[in-house]
């Protein structure tokens, strides 16, 4: 996944906001989709531990704006580069679904998946 063809959604000096397009899925009223988030000057998480991006998968539900964040992954280095320093994919670390908020990269990356129509 590392290796994908990641998209500009967004970006300014302390935080850069990407999708990879190819691996969108469609299905039903639904997209689902991987996110990159880099951060050039780096962040840590809650246990200390250093990280450059921060990789997730969404399923985003196209007609009622809300989203759900199915798993998230940090690595040490930017998009997606070098050790996985945390993963967060069991199903009671999932957040429940949430309103896509405007003027975010979520509202952005709607806007950019569900516009499309679902490949037949």
């Amino acid at each position: 996944m590392a290796a994908a063809d990641w998209s500009e959604l967004a970006k300014d000096e302390d935080v850069a906001y990407y999708f990879d397009k190819d691996a969108v899925m469609p299905v039903h009223v639904s997209r689902y989709a991987w996110t990159m988030v880099d951060f050039p000057k780096g962040e840590k998480t809650s246990s200390g531990e250093s990280y450059k991006s921060v990789m997730t998968r969404w399923r985003m539900y196209c007609k009622t704006d809300m989203v759900v964040r199915l798993s998230v992954s940090y690595f040490e280095k930017p998009m997606g580069k070098g050790k996985e320093v945390v993963a967060e994919d069991a199903p009671e670390l999932r957040m429940r679904e949430v309103p896509i908020r405007p003027n975010t990269y979520l509202a952005t990356l709607k806007k950019e998946i569900c516009a499309s129509k679902p490949a037949a």
